[in-house]
């Protein structure tokens, strides 16, 4: 553990004196997030420039070197790259998800990243070593803040008209944490919340619009990034009020009424932005610096680069082992200043310093985490994104973190449950009477005792018979053992295990909350630690209305869908019938879907598309999916020229391959037997049957055996399938 002390500066041999610092920024692959770090690309740059203006780090330059995160997502060799090209500090992943993969080679190799966009609850309790820092919010504070924001709407409607809101999230790492999390929360306050999932790889939202508009719910919550162009014109389009609707930190984009409405952008008017954005002025630089700006987590960046240099020069060293303990200490408990040259000046001084940033007061706590941010309010208005206020807001109370933990928790259960065929409702983090009879029919096939509790008995049981399946499931159970050790109640391994000592933890927890003693974080569970947890925002700032964030112009989308969800209530006491069961279980011997069309020769085309295009995690995940697989044959249908265009455009080669995928497993045979099926793009496939048997789709001939795999099927075609809607429409 890095413990900080001082921040005044060293005058004892400084070993940075004409030594440049460099920061080694961790660019994201092409796909999903890539839109996401055009502002961080520029504000580094602008970090960079005021750090050099000043006068360096210690009388050294300070430099960038880059690297891209492969497409596989395995960052380590990335990590490698960035440190032999001299990297001081690493400055990414962009996701949560790779930055839970880096962390094992940071500790390795004693060095620091610090991150803009990854903003995973778990990540707090991940790091034993100390080695991640984040400028950007944990999720758990964005829950508490849009909790608190759509509480304050709910007081002012009739106490006879039910409040209720709808939350539209992807079902990812970043999406099912956020709406899992915010949902738990908005049933502890008496709000009805309905989550309607989706593929991130999702492109038409017609479905979900439809079902949303059928709700009229009172706020429409989006969860999602730069997709949300495509849901907000589909939600309008069906009848949803733009001023009912809520975007969080992605949706942060003065061109989105453009993008949304390009004959029309005033439909827009009404719609509003919550999210961590920074101040005006730093605002209007990022605008400055670029043609089409992008300002998301573009503030977080440049505090992310600010701090780690004032750190650096605080202790005289361009190591991580000596500047990494001053990260914490230069951004709390000390003299407050708020530019690089201040700070520096006041170092010099012999000063103790508190960088106050451009994204908030940021002061970096135990577990690297940024504690004190800054809110933006902003809303549309004659197609112009405009601010409303901004709330430099604070959370540290864990108990909230464990709530959102123990929502994460059980959709991941149910996302398991889900593949090994016992459960079909919804992924919602709610401990439901169907989850109960899903875990109880799970139990009964396993041989353990039937008590619908996901216990420890059980968990060792599904270990032993499908062995690595569980890894998100174990991330998940990492987070609940490490909160639970801060809170106290938990002194056993850090194993991802849900062990005796796990479930005896959890039980002391709720007899502590008042709660019944199940053993399973349940809604129950997740109310109390949200009431007893609760800690408001406490506003500091807040910022006058009058100020238009910088026009532009457009940026491209990504996206896709899953099933809809509506949360239930809380478990019986007494064991319901299972469902019946819709899928067959995985044999967790069989390759996923990645590893079968690497081994077969027909997919060599395809799997270099796959990889190009970022796919290679979707084709690889637990499922259940089935993957309408284009041959080398298919592919060579289509003209060289043509097929480097495709490959050349990320968005266009993302929306064609979601037309091939379809959630759930379908068999040759199954699709005999329907007229239609929905892909992850979202349009329909037509189904029919040739004279000799062969089933088409939408005209495409599919090609027999299908090929089984862990997370599903393999449908081998021999064309590549396209779309009816223009995929690149907006």
């Amino acid at each position: 553990t890095m413990a900080p002390a001082t921040t005044t500066g060293d005058t004892a041999t400084p070993e940075l004196s004409g030594t440049a610092f460099v920061f080694g920024y961790l660019r994201p692959a092409t796909g999903l997030l890539s839109q996401l770090a055009l502002a961080q690309e520029d504000a580094l740059q602008l970090a960079v420039d005021d750090i050099n203006a000043a006068g360096g780090v210690s009388g050294g330059q300070a430099k960038i070197v880059s690297v891209d995160e492969p497409a596989d997502g395995d960052v380590s060799a990335a990590v490698d790259s960035l440190l032999e090209q001299g990297a001081s500090i690493i400055l990414g992943p962009t996701g949560s998800t790779e930055a839970v993969q880096a962390l094992p080679e940071l500790a390795a190799k004693k060095t620091i990243a610090c991150s803009a966009s990854a903003t995973a609850t778990s990540l707090s309790s991940l790091d034993p070593d100390g080695v991640f820092f984040r400028t950007a919010m944990n999720d758990a504070y964005t829950v508490t803040y849009v909790a608190d924001t759509l509480t304050e709407l709910a007081a002012e409607q009739p106490a006879d008209d039910p409040f209720t809101v709808a939350i539209l999230a992807r079902t990812d790492d970043y999406g099912i944490g956020v709406s899992t999390g915010l949902a738990s929360m908005l049933l502890s306050r008496e709000i009805t919340p309905t989550i309607v999932g989706y593929n991130p790889r999702r492109v038409v939202f017609t479905e979900e619009a439809n079902k949303i508009a059928a709700l009229q719910p009172d706020v429409v919550v989006l969860v999602s990034y730069s997709e949300a162009i495509r849901q907000i014109d589909s939600l309008v389009d069906a009848g949803v009020p733009a001023s009912t609707i809520i975007g969080l930190d992605g949706l942060m984009n003065p061109r989105l009424a453009s993008q949304s409405f390009p004959d029309d952008p005033a439909r827009i008017d009404g719609l509003r932005v919550l999210g961590a954005t920074g101040d005006r002025a730093f605002l209007q630089r990022l605008a400055d610096a670029r043609p089409q700006p992008q300002f998301v987590f573009g503030a977080q960046m440049y505090d992310c680069a600010i701090s780690a240099a004032l750190a650096a020069s605080a202790a005289a060293s361009v190591s991580p082992v000596g500047f990494g303990p001053q990260l914490a200490a230069v951004t709390s408990e000390g003299r407050v200043c708020s530019t690089y040259a201040d700070c520096v000046d006041k170092l010099g001084a012999g000063e103790d310093i508190d960088y106050n940033g451009v994204s908030g007061g940021i002061r970096f706590d135990e577990n690297g985490d940024a504690s004190e941010v800054r809110f933006t309010t902003a809303g549309f208005e004659k197609g112009e994104l405009t601010e409303i206020s901004s709330t430099d807001f604070s959370v540290d109370d864990l108990k909230q973190q464990e709530a959102i933990a123990g929502a994460i928790f059980v959709a991941r259960l149910q996302q398991l449950l889900t593949a090994l065929g016992y459960y079909s409702g919804p992924i919602d983090g709610q401990y439901s009477s169907d989850v109960v009879a899903a875990v109880g029919a799970l139990q009964s096939d396993l041989g353990v005792p039937v008590t619908g509790i996901y216990d420890a008995a059980t968990d060792a049981a599904v270990r032993a018979k499908y062995g690595d399946v569980l890894g998100s499931l174990t991330q998940s159970v990492v987070s609940i053992q490490i909160l639970l050790t801060q809170l106290g109640y938990y002194t056993g391994p850090i194993d991802g295990l849900y062990s005796p000592a796990t479930v005896a933890a959890i039980r002391a927890f709720q007899r502590d909350l008042g709660v019944p003693e199940t053993g399973i974080i349940d809604a129950a569970t997740m109310q109390a630690a949200y009431e007893q947890g609760f800690i408001a925002g406490t506003p500091a700032t807040t910022v006058p209305p009058e100020t238009t964030l910088p026009p532009a112009t457009t940026v491209p989308p990504e996206t896709t869908l899953p099933p809809d969800t509506t949360l239930p209530p809380a478990p019986p006491t007494t064991l319901p019938p299972a469902p019946p069961t819709t899928l067959e279980p995985i044999d967790p011997a069989a390759p996923t879907m990645l590893e079968a069309l690497r081994a077969d020769d027909r997919f060599t085309t395809l799997v270099e598309v796959l990889t190009a295009a970022g796919y290679t995690d979707d084709v690889a995940v637990i499922g259940p999916l089935t993957f309408f697989a284009p041959t080398n044959d298919a592919f060579a249908g289509i003209p060289p020229a043509d097929l480097e265009a495709i490959v050349a455009n990320p968005e266009l080669l993302q929306a064609i391959l979601a037309f091939h995928l379809v959630e759930g497993k379908a068999t040759l045979a199954a699709l005999a037997t329907l007229t239609q099926i929905e892909t992850v793009y979202g349009e329909l496939i037509d189904i029919t049957i040739d004279p000799d048997g062969t089933v088409l789709l939408n005209g495409v001939r599919t090609i027999a055996p299908e090929i089984d795999a862990r997370n599903g099927v393999i449908i081998p075609i021999e064309s590549v399938l396209q779309p009816k809607a223009n995929p690149l429409l907006r």
